[in-house]
């Protein structure tokens, strides 16, 4: 019976042993766990405080392409066909997005016709003031189609903004007030909407040269130790006055 007692008493002890260190194990797993979550969701609040990293604008690029067909027995390109060019070159001009490429259709029964609306295509470049190491000749197979066109065509930047409207945050109670989702997404779906051209959102563009001319005329009014405040006509300082209420009774 003792044995017995003893036994009992032994596994007893050994069950609560270990209970006990599975608690510890499981106390221990389930702190480094709330640490790791708390860290998580610290580092993650401060990457999306930047609503440029949480909201980004997708920039890629997309080709530009103007086809002028040219009818065969032409002698160069219709008068609406060299609008349409110059307009497509003023935007080339604005965007300035790499080279440019002709594209002439060669061997099919539009070629004579071809050769003449090259030669209006370059003189269009020539007034446009493209330089011929930006623009890219090459051929495609002409055969098959009555009036093959001639196509111009550059790559444009794009930018697309992102998707808004995630309002999934509980923004009545935020402890931590980590940004929201949806913070800063309109900001930037407008600023894509809006850029004149999306490459400036890759690579901003230099500073044209400074207007030198008013300082010059400052600097030497300074030198010579005249007034450098610019002069205003009689005329000027009464209205100035009247808008300041001196003239007032």
């Amino acid at each position: 019976m003792r044995d017995t007692v003893n036994c009992d008493r032994g596994s007893r002890t050994r069950r609560r042993t270990i209970t006990l260190r599975a608690g510890v194990v499981i106390l221990a797993a389930a702190s480094l766990a709330a640490c790791n979550a708390h860290r998580e969701k610290g580092v993650k609040g401060w990457l999306v405080a930047d609503p440029t990293a949480r909201h980004p604008i997708l920039v890629g690029s997309t080709p530009v392409v103007l086809d002028l067909p040219v009818a065969r027995g032409s002698y160069g390109l219709a008068q609406n066909q060299g609008y349409e060019l110059r307009h497509f070159l003023r935007r080339y001009k604005q965007k300035n997005d790499g080279p440019i490429t002709v594209a002439a259709p060669s061997g099919g029964a539009n070629e004579i016709a071809v050769m003449h609306a090259l030669g209006e295509v370059k003189r269009e470049f020539q007034r446009a003031g493209i330089s011929r190491h930006e623009v890219h000749f090459e051929a495609y197979s002409g055969t098959g189609t009555a009036a093959s066109p001639i196509k111009v065509s550059y790559n444009a930047y794009t930018a697309r903004g992102p998707e808004c409207g995630d309002w999934s945050d509980n923004l009545a109670r935020d402890p931590k007030n980590i940004p929201y989702r949806n913070l800063g997404c309109a900001t930037q779906r407008n600023l894509a909407a809006m850029v004149s051209n999306p490459r400036d959102l890759v690579t901003p563009r230099g500073m044209t040269p400074r207007d030198s001319q008013r300082r010059d005329v400052i600097m030497d009014s300074y030198v010579r130790g005249e007034s450098t405040v610019a002069q205003k006509s009689e005329e000027e300082k009464a209205k100035v006055s009247e808008v300041s209420g001196g003239g007032a009774n």
